[in-house]
């Protein structure tokens, strides 16, 4: 199942994708037309535009290292409790990061519990070896860490893309500017 937060970061991509394209069209038409107004519209919005991904780049960066690492500090001592009361609790987690326990597979020594079949490969747990040694916490962080970078990249190369528009607009509404100004002169 996908996570409430999962679905907010999807929206909240897709939402940026569609504000992304909606200004490249403008900015096309602006530029196809040598139209000085529309360009610096272009251009302030691009500058918009790259704020706010610096603003998304600056929260998951600094979200991951104060807020989010605590979240799930206390997401998994919770899910811990959970499994004290009644095993099964990190079944999910262990079977889909293949890990066992909150740090490792010694947690269920320490409370006395049989290892879960969920905590080795193929739900069979035939010997040591089969066993996962890594626990769902460090699974859990080296995940979110993959896909926070996936998106710290695509962000990067869409704000030096749009870098690159911004320059090549400022450039073409100088030389408009500068055409408009030569074609109003008056010669002697």
């Amino acid at each position: 199942s996908v996570s409430i937060g999962e679905n907010v970061a999807g929206g909240l991509i897709i939402g940026l994708g569609v504000v992304i394209v909606i200004i490249a069209v403008f900015g096309c038409l602006a530029a196809m037309h040598e139209a000085p107004r529309r360009l610096l519209i272009y251009l302030v919005a691009i500058a918009l535009l790259i704020l706010t991904q610096l603003l998304f780049l600056s929260m998951v960066s600094h979200g991951t290292k104060d807020g989010i690492s605590g979240s799930i500090n206390d997401g998994f001592e919770r899910l811990w409790e959970d499994e004290l009361k009644e095993p099964g609790a990190l079944a999910y987690y262990e079977s889909w990061l293949h890990c066992c326990g909150v740090n490792n597979s010694m947690d269920y020594d320490v409370i006395h519990h049989p290892l879960p079949k969920s905590c080795c490969a193929e739900n069979k747990c035939l010997s040591s070896e089969s066993v996962f040694k890594v626990g769902c916490k460090s699974q859990f962080v080296d995940y979110l860490d993959s896909r926070l970078l996936a998106f710290k990249i695509v962000c990067w190369l869409l704000i030096i893309g749009e870098g690159i528009g911004a320059f090549l607009a400022w450039t073409l509404l100088i030389s408009v500017k500068n055409q408009s100004r030569r074609d109003n002169s008056v010669w002697m």
